[in-house]
C-alpha cells in the first residue's frame, strides 16, 4: 500500500541534498547502545561521502497499537531530536507513527527511504524491527530490497554494559524504576534530566522553611523512583544545586506526583521560567511524618546530605 501522505511529506521537509545514509528507529533515550549506533552510521557515511541521518518514529508504535498498554518516554521528542544530532546525526526526519503507517511493509517503507532521502546506506541495530508487524527478519529483508533498489546494508552489534547485558531503554527504565541514578547515568553516558516551567505549587516548603521550585513535565516522562534527589538545576542561565523531592506529599495529602526541588542558597522567583533538573544520587526513598515539624527536620538532614554528595 503507498505510505500516507503526512509520511510522504515529513521525510520530504528532511530530505538532505545528496545521498544519505540513514538508521531508523524511536531511539528513545538516546542511551550509549544508541550512541554506538550513531557512531557507526557517521563512521561508514563518511567513508561513502554519504549524509549521515535518522528516521525516528513518535508516538511509540506500541502507544498506537496497544493504546491501553503503560508507556513513558525517556526523552521529550524535542530533547531526542538534539540528542540525535549531538551523537552525530546531520538531519533527523521525524515521522508520526499512525495506524495507517502501522499498515505499510518494510520494503515499502526502504524503497521510500531510498526514492525520497536518496538513502544509500542503511544501517540497523541489533534489534531493528520496523515495518508491519516489525518483522524479527527485518535485516535479511532489508538486504534483499537493497540489492534490488540499489543501497548497502551495515548491521551493528549490541553494545553491552560491564556485566554483559545490552544497552537499552528497558534497562535504563529498571534502573530509575530503582532510583539507581548512577546506573542510569552509565547507560544513558549523561545524568538523567526532567525539566519543564516552574509552576505555583501548594507552598508548604515555604512555610516550613524550605522554598520549591515545582516543575511540570509531561504525564508520559519516566520518572525515578519516588523519593528526595541530589539534583543541579538549570535556570535562567544559572546551575545551581538542589534537594528534590519526587512524590505525593504523604505527609499532607498524598496527592498526584510532584517535582518539587528545593535550590540551595537562592533566592529569586523562577515561575514561568523553563528549569532541567539533572538527577546525580537518590537521597532516601519518601515517607511520611508525624507533622510539618518532623518534616522540616528530615528537609534540613537531606539538605546536609544533598550538599554533601554535590561538593
Amino acid at each position: 500500500m503507498p505510505l500516507p501522505s503526512l509520511t510522504l511529506a515529513q521525510l520530504a521537509a528532511a530530505a538532505p541534498a545528496g545521498g544519505t545514509a540513514l538508521t531508523v528507529g524511536v531511539l528513545d533515550g538516546v542511551h550509549r547502545g544508541h550512541q554506538a549506533l550513531l557512531a557507526r552510521l557517521r563512521e561508514e557515511a563518511r567513508a561513502r561521502g554519504l549524509s549521515p541521518g535518522v528516521v525516528t518514529l513518535h508516538p511509540h508504535p506500541l502507544t498506537v497499537l496497544r493504546p491501553d498498554a503503560p508507556s513513558s518516554y525517556l526523552t521529550s521528542l524535542e530533547d531526542r531530536l538534539r540528542l540525535l544530532r549531538e551523537a552525530g546525526a546531520d538531519w533527523v526526519a521525524p515521522l508520526t507513527f499512525t495506524s495507517e503507517l502501522s499498515e505499510t511493509t518494510a520494503e515499502e517503507l526502504a524503497e521510500a527511504f531510498h526514492g525520497i532521502l536518496n538513502m544509500r546506506l542503511l544501517t540497523l541495530g541489533p534489534d531493528a524491527a520496523f515495518g508491519r508487524g516489525a518483522p524479527a527478519d527485518t535485516a535479511e529483508r532489508m538486504e534483499r530490497a537493497g540489492a534490488e533498489l540499489g543501497f548497502a546494508v551495515a548491521r551493528v552489534a549490541p553494545l553491552r554494559t560491564e556485566g554483559g547485558e545490552r544497552c537499552s531503554s528497558t534497562l535504563v527504565r529498571a534502573a530509575l524504576a530503582a532510583g539507581d541514578m548512577g546506573a542510569a547515568a552509565a547507560l544513558l553516558g549523561r545524568p538523567y534530566t526532567l525539566a519543564g516551567p516552574v509552576v505555583r505549587g501548594f507552598e508548604r516548603g515555604r512555610a516550613i522553611g524550605f522554598p520549591t521550585a515545582n516543575i511540570s513535565v509531561a504525564a508520559d516522562r519516566a520518572l525515578p523512583a519516588l523519593g528526595v534527589y541530589a539534583t543541579v538545576a538549570t535556570a535562567a542561565g544559572r546551575r545551581l544545586p538542589g534537594a528534590t523531592n519526587i512524590g505525593r506529599r504523604p505527609t499532607f495529602d498524598a496527592g498526584h506526583v510532584s517535582i518539587e526541588t528545593h535550590l540551595l542558597d537562592f533566592e529569586g522567583d523562577l515561575y514561568d521560567e523553563r528549569m532541567e533538573i539533572a538527577i546525580v544520587e537518590r537521597v532516601r526513598p519518601e515517607r511520611a511524618f508525624a507533622g510539618p515539624e518532623a518534616l522540616r527536620e528530615q528537609i534540613a538532614a537531606d539538605v546536609r546530605r544533598v550538599r554533601e554528595l554535590l561538593a
